[in-house]
C-alpha cells in the first residue's frame, strides 16, 4: 500500500488557505507524530484502525482516497 497523504495534505492547503503540516495534521486529529510520519512515508508495518479512521475524518475522504495499493507488493 501506498499513502496517499502528502497530496491530502496538499489538497486540504489549497482549500483553507493555510500550510498543513505533519505536524499540524498529528496534532488536529491527537495521532501521534511518529505515526503520521511512518504513514506519510510509508514505513509504517501495521496501520491503526484508529489512526485510519481519524485521518479520513480529517481529510473527509473514503480510505481508498487514503491508500492505493502499489505495484511493489512483495
Amino acid at each position: 500500500m501506498k499513502s496517499n497523504l502528502s497530496i491530502l495534505m496538499g489538497q486540504k492547503s489549497q482549500l483553507e488557505s493555510r500550510r498543513i503540516t505533519l505536524r499540524s495534521v498529528a496534532s488536529d486529529t491527537g495521532l501521534t507524530t511518529h505515526t503520521v510520519y511512518k504513514i506519510a512515508n510509508n514505513t509504517i508495518r501495521e496501520y491503526p484502525k484508529v489512526a485510519i479512521e481519524k485521518l479520513c475524518d480529517y481529510f473527509a475522504c473514503d480510505i481508498s482516497d487514503l491508500f492505493t495499493l502499489s505495484d511493489d507488493r512483495g
